[in-house]
């Protein structure tokens, strides 16, 4: 299984665009300068009132399949 690391911080305004289904896709350049691009209800988990942010892992499978996501730290 592969994992990137990633830093992010979403103030909860722009959130809500990708939680009310405007927008369904988050793109993020990796700790190492990937671009990744991922489902937006995978950071579901770790929405507050301030948004969504940290220092994340995404795991994923050999076929580029999401199987889990951690936050690290808080940012």
């Amino acid at each position: 299984m592969a994992r990137i690391r990633f830093s992010l911080s979403l103030p909860a305004q722009t959130y809500r665009r990708y939680y009310q289904g405007e927008v369904k896709m988050v793109q993020v350049k990796s700790l190492d300068g990937q671009k990744l691009r991922f489902p937006a209800a995978i950071l579901r988990p770790y929405l507050s009132h301030a948004g969504v942010s940290g220092l994340f892992e995404l795991e994923f499978d050999e076929n580029q399949h999401f199987v889990s996501l951690h936050r690290l730290a808080l940012v």
